[in-house]
């Protein structure tokens, strides 16, 4: 659950990096849609698995569009494939499941153990 609330602190990012970074305009309007569309399920990922595994692939479908499209520039490359990871890893990875509790039934009473009349010790 803890990688889940870090997702949500990195997916919103992207659809921002446009505006801030010199990036093409094919992967201005890739990371725009995609940056949103994974914000918007990454709300829903803390109650739906459903909506976690859509973000993952929303994050592997970004970590590799720029090799996808011909003309990508090392940024573009790098911003696309760190978020993706950052992305996929978080919200699909080990620690992303929400914790669970295990109930173990009581153990069985102990039965009495079996008296032993007290001797006198015998000599060899």
């Amino acid at each position: 659950m803890l990688s889940r609330c870090l997702a949500l602190m990195i997916v919103p990012v992207l659809p921002f990096v446009p505006a801030v970074a010199p990036i093409g305009p094919a992967h201005a309007v890739n990371m725009i849609v995609a940056g949103t569309l994974a914000s918007l399920l990454a709300l829903g990922a803390l109650v739906d698995d459903r909506a976690r595994l859509g973000v993952a692939v929303v994050g592997a479908w970004v970590a590799l569009m720029p090799f996808l499209l011909i003309d990508s520039t090392l940024l573009e490359e790098v911003i696309s494939v760190s978020w993706g990871v950052a992305t996929f890893a978080l919200i699909a990875g080990p620690f992303s499941s929400p914790p669970r509790v295990a109930r173990v039934p009581a153990a069985a009473a102990e039965t009495a153990a079996p008296t032993v009349e007290p001797r006198l010790p015998l000599a060899a």
